[in-house]
């Protein structure tokens, strides 16, 4: 069986950091997405060849490794390097019907935002565990929470949305907070991030247009839900303009 092509998405402004500051952010992202999937297995980087090669557990050999600065080939970043364009890592679990994980970070200027993706397996076990509803949000969590963006969303990879540029699907995250006395859509649910003892773990909300239930764009009832809380939201001056045409 084939599922959809799902995607996790969080961005964020400016944000310089050193190598050193997102190995440790790298690692501890990857850590807690084994701790919330462990069928993940573990996390590889392409070595020389293309070969697989597991993911370092020392924030420096991090660093050497795994860490490309900026756009350039070349792996391998001083610890205390810092870049006006930031750094690269792109992980995988396997090569064949896996899960990659990327990030553009440590970005300090203005014009070059941070951003970091999951994209989901496609087949087999690992594509069912990870797109269970439960699932999905718990990972979703993690990530806003690691990160702490502006910005996050677990996006149906549907090129016939419109707005595929800054989608509404199925679960969206804001840093902001909401205006008051807004009425969300029947169906869609918002949520805090807060921990097992209500300690605040990211501001702002994020909602969920079909709780329980895997998203699917093509879905009309999944597609109505998600325009309509996109609507409601933009009315309301929480979300970016639409793109000009």
């Amino acid at each position: 069986m084939t599922y959809p092509d799902y995607r996790l998405v969080c961005t964020w402004g400016a944000r310089s950091q050193t190598a050193q500051e997102i190995a440790h952010d790298v690692m501890r992202f990857s850590q807690r997405l084994l701790d919330a999937c462990p069928q993940f297995g573990a996390w590889h980087y392409l070595g020389p060849r293309d070969k697989l090669m597991p993911l370092p557990l020392d924030a420096i050999q991090v660093c050497q490794q795994a860490i490309e600065p900026g756009n350039c080939e070349r792996r391998g970043a001083a610890p205390d390097l810092v870049l006006p364009v930031g750094f690269s890592v792109l992980l995988y679990t396997s090569k064949r019907d896996g899960v990659a994980w990327m990030a553009h970070v440590g970005k300090g200027t203005a014009w070059a935002h941070n951003r970091v993706a999951i994209n989901c397996a496609r087949r087999g076990d690992l594509a069912q565990v990870m797109t269970e509803p439960d699932m999905m949000e718990r990972l979703f969590r993690v990530m806003v929470e690691v990160w702490q963006p502006d910005w996050a969303r677990v996006s149906h990879t549907d090129m016939s949305d419109p707005e595929y540029a800054f989608p509404v699907h199925w679960m969206l995250y804001g840093r902001e907070p909401l205006p008051p006395g807004l009425v969300l859509p029947d169906g869609v649910r918002a949520h805090g991030l807060t921990g097992a003892s209500g300690e605040v773990l990211a501001p702002g909300q994020y909602f969920v247009t079909t709780p329980g239930e895997r998203f699917v764009y093509s879905h009309p009832e999944h597609q109505a839900r998600c325009e309509a809380l996109k609507r409601v939201l933009r009315e309301a001056g929480w979300l970016p303009p639409p793109p000009q045409a």
